[in-house]
């Protein structure tokens, strides 16, 4: 890890950080440390040095890697749904069809850009899976909710809210975040991770057309592609 990328807050005072900005401060550098080697191979006297305290001041702040890796965690969970709601904010009133595709993209992008980066996350669900399924559960409900919330907001009066609320949401919600946390872990960057987040996005919006021109179109999740059963069945 690059230190010089991570800059350390000042402190008033005479130079000493309140309790608050000290627990910011090992939570900034224990994340990206967390994100790079996962909870096993990051060692407590790394942690302590990249903060540049001691051992004893960290556990002072945080008692054991576990809980300061659980609290990264959460952090980094509110950090990518933050990220989503801005992204949300910022798309344009556009018709149906273009408002889920860029739905769809935002919320890939809020899992492989930034401080929500989902990599932690990553890490947790391979390295702590009991206390990360929970917090996974949580941040997908809270996109569903986002989801909702902007499908209904953006088309309360349109007879395609009720069909993409119930038949595109949960599937779509699920199959964008499972492959925003892919890039994540594969270490795309920025360029590569939009031209892939694109692409699923204009997957999703074919699916999303099917559900919108049907009355009723249930979808089934082949793969890594949101197809209706309808198309399936025949």
């Amino acid at each position: 890890m690059d230190k010089r990328s991570l800059d350390k807050p000042r402190a008033g005072n005479g130079g000493r950080l309140s309790s608050g900005q000290r627990r910011e401060q090992i939570l900034k550098f224990a994340q990206a440390l967390f994100a790079a080697t996962g909870l096993r191979a990051t060692k407590i006297a790394t942690l302590a040095g990249a903060a540049g305290i001691s051992e004893a001041l960290l556990c002072a702040h945080f008692g054991t890697k576990q809980r300061l890796f659980e609290e990264v965690v959460g952090r980094n969970t509110q950090q990518r749904l933050a990220s989503l709601e801005d992204r949300f904010s910022s798309i344009p009133n556009v018709p149906p069809l273009e408002c889920i595709e860029q739905m769809a993209e935002a919320t890939i992008l809020a899992c492989t850009d930034g401080e929500g980066n989902a990599s932690v996350m990553a890490w947790a669900l391979m390295e702590a899976p009991e206390f990360a399924a929970d917090v996974y559960r949580a941040e997908v409900g809270a996109t569903e909710a986002m989801w909702d919330s902007e499908i209904c907001r953006r088309f309360a009066d349109s007879p395609v809210r009720t069909r993409l609320a119930v038949h595109l949401l949960p599937y779509a919600v699920h199959a964008c975040m499972a492959f925003g946390f892919w890039l994540a872990a594969l270490r795309h960057q920025p360029a590569t991770a939009g031209a892939h987040a694109r692409q699923y996005a204009e997957g999703l919006v074919n699916a999303a057309r099917a559900v919108v021109t049907s009355s009723s179109a249930p979808l089934a999740l082949v793969g890594s592609r949101l197809l209706p059963q309808v198309e399936l069945a025949g």
